[in-house]
């Protein structure tokens, strides 16, 4: 029993940080997790072993948390929806604590490696299970395809399922690569990349497609042709992986067919193949016109599209005429809008800050955290349709990740680097 008590007092911090990563499709499940490091950072924060490096991550982590949380602020005084402003701006100082926490007590390269592995695998079960409700119509779980996207494990969520996918594959593409054999690599790459594929979510297409260039531009590298020919046959498998879909899947024949109708040039034509998010994305520059300095407020979107939207508008018509449209659908476009210039600022100031952080950081401490930023560079990726930025969702995503990057801040033994050869 001591031994177990021992054990699970080591390894508390990895499986915590697993659960918020398995309890993703659950509804908003995963804030439970995130809650446990906020509440333990005060705990941290005296404690004699981990005070000193609370206090050290809190100073990294805090210039760019306020980035993302003056302007949040900001836009309460004016907002369209005040109470929802303001008690989003008090509610998000959570993701503060929680990623200072997780900064500190997955600081240890074992844990890491423990939350990775098993990243790795959930996103691989993730991947098979949509291939299962795509061929059979409901997956491992009984859960029907919801509507015209897979939803997997998702249920309801649908549209979370191939983007979180994408988003997240780099924890999966880091792990194996440093611990799989290269044909173990490429497999997992082409069966994440085709489960995006088949999720019928745009979105997610373009963020793996980005993960795709990335990678590739890496294996240009001379030290990397090992890997290099390994790497060949992922087209390959891709190719089989989407014809065999494609030919047996209504929803992906829609989809690829509604996505190319932009090539017709029209306003219509680019409306059906975003989604009809012309008048999201029209509305959003309008709410920035005339709020150009702190915006709308933050989460105010969807009561301030009433003032702009015409009575025949797609999207309040789908809510019965009580609402508008949720977010912006781009995060560029929702910082305009909710929080304006001041919003723009505290973004592009954020991207400053953490791009000096990374150059800081030793090829070493790069090298280890890799996979949690190059995560969040594609959440924030701003050629694409989003999840709302200041939504929840994607909020906890941000801060677990930027939690993640934080715990490499110490100097570490070094780890294979992509310029070394793949493990056999």
């Amino acid at each position: 029993m001591k031994v177990l008590l021992r054990k699970l007092e080591a390894e508390w911090p990895a499986w915590t940080a697993i659960a918020f990563l398995l309890l993703l499709p659950v509804k908003r499940l995963s804030e439970i997790p995130l809650w446990v490091f906020a509440f333990a950072m005060p705990f941290l924060w005296r404690s004699p072993v981990y005070g000193e490096r609370t206090r050290a991550v809190f100073r990294a982590i805090l210039p760019l948390f306020l980035c993302f949380w003056i302007p949040m602020l900001l836009s309460g005084f004016d907002s369209y929806d005040p109470g929802k402003s303001w008690s989003q701006s008090a509610v998000n100082l959570r993701f503060l604590l929680a990623a200072v926490a997780i900064g500190v007590l997955l600081h240890q390269r074992s844990r890491r490696t423990q939350l990775l592995m098993w990243a790795s695998l959930m996103l691989l079960f993730w991947a098979m299970d949509g291939f299962i409700q795509l061929f059979f119509g409901f997956d491992l779980f009984g859960v029907p395809i919801q509507g015209d996207r897979l939803n997997a494990m998702f249920f309801d969520n649908y549209q979370f399922y191939g983007p979180v996918m994408a988003m997240l594959s780099p924890l999966l593409l880091e792990y194996g690569r440093r611990h799989w054999h290269g044909w173990a690599w490429a497999a997992s790459f082409a069966l994440i990349t085709g489960a995006v594929l088949i999720s019928g979510m745009r979105s997610g297409w373009v963020v793996m497609a980005t993960v795709v260039v990335v990678y590739a531009l890496l294996m240009m590298r001379r030290e990397n042709r090992e890997l290099r020919r390994i790497t060949l046959a992922i087209p390959a498998i891709l190719v089989l992986v989407f014809a065999a879909s494609y030919s047996v899947s209504p929803l992906l024949q829609q989809r690829v067919a509604v996505t190319l109708t932009i090539t017709e040039g029209t306003t219509e034509a680019l409306d059906e193949a975003t989604s009809l998010r012309v008048p999201i994305f029209t509305h959003a520059l309008e709410m920035y016109r005339d709020h150009p300095v702190n915006g709308v407020g933050v989460r105010a979107f969807p009561v301030a599209y009433m003032d702009y939207a015409a009575a025949d508008d797609p999207h309040v018509r789908a809510s019965g005429g009580e609402t508008g449209a949720r977010h912006a659908h781009n995060v560029i476009l929702e910082l305009m809008a909710d929080m304006g210039t001041i919003g723009l600022l505290g973004f592009f100031i954020g991207w400053y800050v953490a791009l000096r952080t990374w150059r800081a950081m030793t090829p070493d401490q790069r090298q280890e955290a890799f996979p949690f930023v190059f995560a969040l560079f594609l959440i924030l990726f701003p050629l694409n349709t989003h999840f709302a930025m200041y939504g929840s969702y994607t909020s906890m995503l941000i801060w677990f990740l930027v939690g993640c990057w934080a715990t490499v801040l110490a100097p570490e033994t070094p780890v294979r680097r992509l310029t070394d050869p793949p493990r056999n």
